[in-house]
């Protein structure tokens, strides 16, 4: 069983009851994973409560990808802090999707030291997602030379969402006929999740 990751939990079909109640089980035996995939269909079901005290039972537990869930809930609701102090230890523990999250707070407090320091790490790691949003994130506030950085990074990881992104940097600046090479690529290249 693998840690179920949001936002992709919107997505996660609510188990029969059959299976439900043995994720619970498990949950309550001291499984962490089943604690984060019961937070997470808890969550998909409406238990806002729920959800967040199984990732944070499964985050104590050492669950990183409910850490950066739990993050993830704290952001949503509006406690910025508390997400930081969540994704901090979840970020040290190696999750990239937590150091985006860092990445993305520090950017929309115009921290450009707080950016640099997961960008990097972000980069130099091998999941071609959090590479592509790192990308997406530089572009949304302007910096279109670090989003290029990220996209030509998450290309190498054979992205095709990070190939179209660039190449609607490469049209908008009037290079037409790389950008249509690079949309062609985009076209027959795996779209990484």
């Amino acid at each position: 069983m693998v840690s179920v990751r949001l936002p992709a939990s919107h997505e996660v079909e609510l188990p029969p009851d059959e299976e439900l109640a043995e994720l619970t089980a498990g949950a309550e035996h001291g499984d962490d994973v089943a604690m984060g995939n019961l937070a997470a269909v808890l969550h998909r079901k409406g238990d806002r409560a729920g959800a967040m005290r199984w990732w944070g039972r499964a985050w104590e537990a050492g669950n990183v990808v409910a850490g950066f869930n739990l993050g993830m809930q704290h952001a949503a609701a509006g406690d910025a802090n508390r997400a930081q102090v969540i994704w901090e230890k979840a970020a040290a523990l190696g999750d990239p999707d937590a150091m985006l999250g860092l990445v993305k707070q520090a950017l929309d407090r115009g921290d450009a030291a707080g950016a640099e320091r997961w960008t990097p790490v972000i980069l130099a790691q091998g999941e071609a997602f959090p590479i592509t949003a790192l990308g997406v994130a530089f572009r949304d506030r302007g910096d279109l030379a670090r989003a290029v950085q990220a996209f030509l990074r998450a290309e190498e990881l054979g992205d095709g969402y990070a190939m179209e992104y660039r190449a609607r940097i490469l049209a908008a600046q009037g290079q037409h006929e790389e950008a249509e090479a690079l949309r062609a690529r985009a076209a027959t290249a795996e779209r990484m999740l």
